[in-house]
């Protein structure tokens, strides 16, 4: 009987979204903690079975398509012998929150049909794969999503440059907060672009902005200096917010956080919803800014420690 299991992960975006779309610099963190796990195992009839969407593969409905695409892709390239099969799909991830959903979703689905059909799977053909499912879900993809949540270390996009991963050793933390409200990438990139091309010279300079705070950003993680980081993060935010992706819920919990001591927040990912992140100085910071989150009316919240994405830190 073929069975087969692909695992990924979530990610957030630390800086530069929307900017990588145009050639900017900008970085996200694989959030280890955020499991997905997909099981392929022979059935009567292909069926998939997850929170979001349990039936027939052939009824998946389209606000799922970019998985439709991908598991039909894969059918056709891989099962040969036209085999019926059950795909589960295990995944705490919110879906339309910035934290990479769809993309862990498509990379641990690619990885369990090559298991399943026992195929070898290079790393960039996984990229391949999911890149082709994102551009169905989100329109142009980036790349970004789909390294990110492929990999155990922080990746970093560059103008010019190869994708890159690099690590940092500092004691702070990311506290994220999920707003509850789905987020609108597809929309916003939309969206931006549609400012870009009607005024290149503001929202250029815009992006460029966030692209400079992405390399600084990236440059204060190394070095560890917290403060200057979260300064750059409140500076980031404000060009989000004059890009119009901001909604009141997402400007409502970063006033929460940073009432909380936080040292800076911002949208993270597509923005108009979606979530939040924050920078707290050590654990209990962490965990006062997470309360305050939650009672301003997070959904969800998750603490990530920025000293696993050290070179020499031990990741199971």
């Amino acid at each position: 009987m073929l069975k087969g299991i692909g695992k990924s992960h979530g990610k957030t975006i630390i800086m530069g979204e929307h900017a990588v779309v145009y050639g900017y610099p900008a970085f996200a963190i694989p959030l280890l903690s955020t499991p997905v796990i997909v099981k392929i195992k022979q059935s009567h009839d292909n069926n998939l079975i997850s929170k979001y969407y349990a039936g027939k593969i052939d009824q998946i409905p389209d606000s799922l398509s970019g998985v439709k695409f991908l598991i039909n892709l894969l059918d056709q390239e891989l099962n040969h012998d036209h085999v019926k099969y059950s795909i589960s799909i295990d995944s705490g991830l919110p879906i339309e929150r910035g934290m990479g959903s769809s993309a862990a979703i498509a990379c641990a689905i690619t990885r369990a049909f090559f298991d399943c059909f026992d195929k070898e799977l290079d790393h960039q053909t996984l990229l391949d794969y999911v890149n082709k499912s994102e551009t169905v879900t989100h329109g142009k993809a980036s790349g970004l999503d789909a390294l990110t949540v492929s990999s155990e270390d922080p990746i970093k996009f560059g103008k010019g440059v190869a994708p890159e991963r690099f690590h940092f050793n500092s004691d702070g933390f990311i506290v994220i907060a999920d707003s509850g409200v789905k987020g609108k990438t597809k929309e916003t990139v939309a969206d931006v672009r549609q400012m870009y091309d009607q005024d290149q010279a503001k929202i250029g300079a815009y992006l460029e902005q966030l692209g400079d705070y992405a390399t600084k950003a990236s440059e204060y993680l190394t070095k560890g200096n917290l403060k200057q980081l979260g300064l750059v993060f409140t500076l980031a935010n404000e060009i989000l917010t004059k890009l119009n992706l901001s909604i009141p819920k997402t400007d409502q919990l970063i006033e929460a956080a940073n009432n909380s001591g936080a040292l800076g927040s911002k949208i993270t990912g597509g923005g108009r919803g979606g979530c939040i992140i924050c920078l707290a100085r050590n654990l209990n910071n962490a965990q006062m800014i997470q309360k305050a989150l939650i009672k301003a009316g997070a959904e969800q919240t998750w603490i990530q420690p920025l000293s696993i994405y050290a070179e020499d830190s031990d990741i199971d």
